[in-house]
């Protein structure tokens, strides 16, 4: 019954994936209401209507080989990638018991990483609005316990003040840029950075960014060899983040006790 049950859950989170897929592209291409809800979906390319069999998740992709069964044109790797990321993530969530308030933070930044993707940027309202949800929850909790809480907030700005101070002896005073950011990481990244610190455990926070830049890591390497990529290239970090965030909800403790018993050894 579990099983079912997980399966059932995988296929929401794919399928909202989907559908909050087409919206951040709706949205991005300033689609006015209502057809940003009622409009049917279509291929990219060639405009044509899709049918039904061409919009369910991960495997429209497969059977159809990557392209639209219309006019043939690649689809991005990013749409069946992300359904299936997120259809995992709701499943880990699941079994784990996560919070409700776990799988919004989950959303808004899967919400972000379309952009981030697309663009190697983040918009800067939902940017800004993420970072006032962490305030927000720092200040309900501190009411709740009857205390200053602060999570990892500290944590958060010594790495934003560590990052500043190594990427300006990096690439120099001249290259920073407060909308932007620097070379490689712009400001969207830092603000994530400091909201999420906002809503995790310190312990949590620093297992969730060094999982995140070993992911990061893992992915550059192998396509720097293959000469895809290299040092100038513009990597979106946020779904690194937002792979880490997931990694440290369903097995953070896990992680550290594993971390902390080879630095024993």
């Amino acid at each position: 019954m579990q099983i079912l049950l997980t399966l059932f859950i995988f296929s929401i989170g794919s399928v909202f994936a989907s559908f909050l897929n087409a919206l951040m592209y709706r949205l991005d291409k300033e689609y006015k209401y209502p057809d940003i809800f009622t409009k049917p979906s279509h291929c990219e390319k060639c405009n044509k209507q899709l049918k039904n069999y061409d919009l369910i998740p991960i495997l429209s992709y497969v059977f159809s080989r990557g392209r639209c069964t219309k006019c043939n044109s690649k689809i991005a790797i990013y749409y069946p990638i992300s359904e299936l990321v997120l259809g995992i993530s709701f499943a880990l969530f699941f079994l784990n018991g996560a919070s409700w308030f776990m799988y919004i933070i989950l959303i808004f930044l899967f919400c972000l990483c379309y952009f981030d993707y697309i663009y190697r940027a983040i918009p800067q309202v939902p940017t800004l609005l993420f970072g006032v949800l962490g305030v927000l929850n720092l200040i309900i909790l501190s009411m709740i316990k009857g205390e200053l809480v602060l999570n990892a907030t500290i944590s958060g700005l010594l790495l934003l003040l560590g990052m500043s101070v190594l990427l300006i002896i990096m690439y120099g005073v001249k290259k920073l840029n407060f909308r932007d950011g620097f070379e490689g990481l712009g400001s969207g990244d830092f603000l994530i950075l400091f909201s999420l610190s906002m809503f995790l455990s310190t312990q949590q926070f620093w297992v969730m960014f060094w999982v995140s830049i070993l992911l990061a890591l893992l992915f550059f390497i192998p396509n720097s060899i293959l000469g895809k990529m290299n040092l100038k290239s513009s990597l979106p970090l946020l779904p690194f983040f937002t792979l880490g965030y997931v990694l440290v909800v369903v097995y953070g403790e896990i992680i550290f006790e594993y971390v902390q018993s080879v630095l024993m050894m």
